[in-house]
């Protein structure tokens, strides 16, 4: 359980939980640092049909360097820079699922913490200190962390994303993105995948291939209720009804919900400023 708790609290610090930068122009700290509290529910796995719900503490990271970021992007190390477009490395991550919690997967091996990691390619549509809308397309490797600091590759996945950003007031600002995903087929199997020694009666061997993972839409909405205080909570809706694994036994439901709220509390800053420009 300890285990469990530190990697899902690691998971939280790269997540769009602490995605909380504001649409701000001038000179901030090069860093903040603090702590939050977050409440999600989520399905074990996309096309899942049980899920969990977790309350847990999470870092709380701002870092404006001039190559590495950590925003309301995500985590970010930029390759190429561009007025209209830029390439960096983008990262993100899926839960580790207890086998023996879920019907589908009993007796099978767990889904371990999981990192996905590699380039992100995005055209800034529009970029202005109140508006963002950027078209990415991201293209990650799956890294399975099986009794850290062991790493197993388990595929890849390409997510093409439409990202839309804007700020209400000061302390208000609010987005929306539609994103598709396709992943290989050891991607695939890492989830869906029945090995024979697996098998069972009402599970029977099963290969994914590559193809459509899933479309989706989310919706976020996040409030600074002072210099120290960050608020955020979000909506994401999966579709899998036409993902290439749909036949797999562990394939349950072909729709999932996602929901997040967070709040956390700033309490380190650098001293140091760096300029953002027009808009970061």
């Amino acid at each position: 359980m300890l285990k469990k708790a530190a990697l899902l609290t690691l998971a939280l610090s790269v997540f769009p939980l602490t995605q909380a930068e504001e649409l701000n122009t001038g000179m901030l700290p090069k860093w903040e640092l603090g702590l939050g509290l977050a409440a999600l529910s989520l399905p074990d796995y996309p096309g899942a049909d049980q899920g969990r719900s977790y309350v847990l503490p999470f870092p709380y990271l701002i870092y404006r360097g001039e190559r590495l970021k950590a925003n309301r992007d995500g985590l970010r190390g930029l390759l190429f820079e561009h007025p209209r477009w830029d390439l960096d490395i983008s990262a993100g991550g899926s839960l580790p699922v207890n086998s023996k919690d879920n019907r589908a997967r009993e007796g099978m091996d767990d889904l371990d913490f999981s990192f996905e990691f590699g380039p992100s390619l995005r055209f800034k549509l529009r970029d202005t200190p109140i508006e963002s809308l950027q078209l990415r397309f991201n293209l990650r490797a799956l890294l399975a962390v099986d009794g850290f600091p062991g790493m197993s590759y388990e595929g890849w996945v390409l997510n093409p994303e439409l990202r839309w950003q804007q700020q209400l007031t000061e302390a208000l600002s609010w987005g929306a993105s539609l994103q598709t995903r396709y992943g290989s087929d050891d991607y695939h199997n890492y989830f869906y995948g029945v090995a024979p020694r697996f098998a069972t009666l009402n599970r029977p061997v099963y290969q994914a291939d590559a193809g459509h993972n899933s479309s989706g839409v989310a919706l976020n909405v996040r409030w600074h209720a002072n210099a120290d205080w960050r608020i955020s909570a979000a909506v994401s809706y999966i579709d899998l009804r036409d993902a290439s694994f749909n036949d797999s036994p562990l394939f349950k439901k072909n729709s999932g919900a996602y929901f997040s709220l967070s709040m956390a509390r700033i309490f380190w800053r650098a001293t140091k400023r760096v300029d953002l420009g027009p808009a970061e």
